[in-house]
């Protein structure tokens, strides 16, 4: 999960690809920032880390997942 400038959405995304599209939120009070919601491999996410700051990625979350039905 992390925190996105709308305009460089795209690059975010081709940056991580996951398992489906992202799930892109609003954020109450900022049009230009949305949150978002990526399944990507530990591996990749580590490798892109500082590409996704440049991009001004911010609030940055890993979080572990247990188990994923597809």
């Amino acid at each position: 999960m992390m925190h996105a400038p709308t305009e460089r959405l795209e690059e975010v995304v081709a940056l991580l690809p996951g398992a489906e599209r992202p799930t892109i939120l609003p954020l109450a009070g900022d049009k230009q920032r949305v949150a978002m919601h990526i399944v990507s491999s530990e591996t990749l996410f580590w490798e892109t880390m500082e590409k996704l700051k440049a991009l001004g990625a911010s609030s940055i979350l890993v979080l572990p997942i247990e188990k994923m039905m597809e």
